[in-house]
């Protein structure tokens, strides 16, 4: 790791992590608006399951929230440039943003033996198309007639 300071102020500005061996390419650069890596592959290879035991956010909640498992890559920050569409932007590192979260009971209402698994998708949208910086994600599954009325409270069904 190598720190770059600012020549006036000796605050760092960033940090470079380079190879030590090799042409000393430079890996990762992290500083205010900056996370360059290297190869960006990493990010989409198995739509980046190897880097989701990062993504932490959620876990303050585990008990009130829920999540179905993510099968797409991170959601944000894509380039604007249409002529890239699945690139990364070098200004942060890429991340889950965009998240489909759900309460026990409804996460019950989808996740039901009769709701096949083949039937529900959770994945972004437009993964070759430029649309903005984030890739906004979906949810999509049955839901059959009258699911959920026995979850009311206080509600009396009248045969």
């Amino acid at each position: 790791m190598q720190a770059v300071r600012n020549t006036d102020t000796n605050v760092v500005d960033k940090l470079m992590f380079i190879e030590s061996d090799n042409d000393r390419k430079v890996v990762l650069e992290v500083g205010k608006k900056i996370f360059k890596y290297a190869d960006q592959n990493v990010f989409r290879e198995n739509n980046g399951t190897s880097l989701q035991e990062y993504d932490k956010e959620l876990s303050v909640f585990k008990d009130r929230l829920h999540e179905l498992e993510i099968s797409f890559p991170p959601s944000y920050p894509y380039s604007e440039d249409h002529s890239n569409a699945k690139q990364y932007m070098t200004t942060r590192c890429p991340a889950w943003c965009d998240r489909i979260l759900m309460s026990p009971s409804a996460k019950d209402l989808v996740v039901k033996p009769e709701n096949e698994e083949k039937s529900i998708v959770y994945d972004n949208i437009g993964p070759n198309v430029c649309m903005g910086d984030h890739k906004p994600v979906f949810l999509s599954f049955r839901l059959p007639a009258g699911a959920g009325n026995s979850c009311q409270r206080g509600v009396e069904h009248i045969p």
